[in-house]
């Protein structure tokens, strides 16, 4: 008899697992609510700039002020900004990413998602980071006009929010057209992915996770405040994209 795996912080402990071990200690698996699955090391959280996708390093020259790194991960981008001198805060939902953060050097930690911080009515931010794919927080129509709210609320005027992502387009795999078309039929957008990590017997709330269009997201990003003023494409559908804070916004 097969049971469920026990709900928690799998990407948080597959990470300390790869800070603490090394090698390949915290390969992992993303789940599919379609029942497809993909097995992806960890080491990619722990990447020195001069290996990042080229979309990516420019951050390191975009950023200014102070930086809120949202999804940090194992803190590559914020220790890079720290140490930079800027001010930065890593925010996860994920205990043990935060820990990996903290470990690495990152003296700012939140833990919780961006609502939880907007609560907090925090310093406000010149930066914000969406990095690693992270646009995909946005999560689906729903919640990215909130989220992109609540970035404005903690905004200065002209911040920016700089991020990468991944058009859902740029695809030939079957598995992923049909789940595009899966989508299509329940009325969501096609690459708003419903995700959940696992590692060892944790499994990871479900989550939602938007490969968002670039014309998506000029639309969204207008109706919440927010320019595209610049986009950055790189093959395979990667992308980098920077919104600016409207005047009055």
């Amino acid at each position: 008899m097969g049971t469920e795996p026990i709900e928690g912080d799998a990407l948080g402990a597959a990470l300390l697992a790869q800070l603490e071990e090394g090698g390949d200690a915290g390969r992992h698996i993303v789940e599919r609510d379609d029942g497809c699955v993909s097995s992806d090391s960890a080491t990619l959280y722990f990447l020195d700039p001069a290996d990042w996708f080229a979309v990516e390093a420019s951050v390191l020259s975009r950023a200014s002020g102070r930086v809120l790194d949202i999804g940090a991960g194992a803190g590559r981008f914020a220790i890079e900004l720290q140490n930079r001198g800027h001010d930065v805060v890593a925010l996860d939902v994920d205990a043990g990413c935060l820990e990996v953060c903290s470990r690495v050097g990152v003296h700012n930690t939140f833990l919780g998602d961006v609502l939880d911080l907007a609560d907090t009515e925090p310093e406000p931010f010149d930066t914000f980071l969406l990095m690693g794919h992270n646009i995909g927080l946005l999560g689906g129509p729903e919640h990215a006009p909130r989220l992109l709210g609540a970035l404005r609320d903690m905004a200065r005027p002209g911040a920016r929010v700089i991020g990468s992502g991944r058009e859902f387009a740029e695809t030939s795999d079957p598995l992923n057209l049909s789940y595009h078309q899966l989508n299509r039929e329940r009325g969501r957008p096609p690459g708003q992915l419903r995700l959940r990590v696992r590692w060892g017997n944790l499994a990871s709330p479900w989550f939602d996770y938007w490969f968002i269009a670039i014309d998506e997201l000029r639309t969204l990003a207008a109706a919440s405040g927010w320019e595209l003023v610049d986009v950055v494409t790189e093959d395979g559908g990667h992308y980098l994209a920077e919104l600016v804070l409207v005047a009055g916004g």
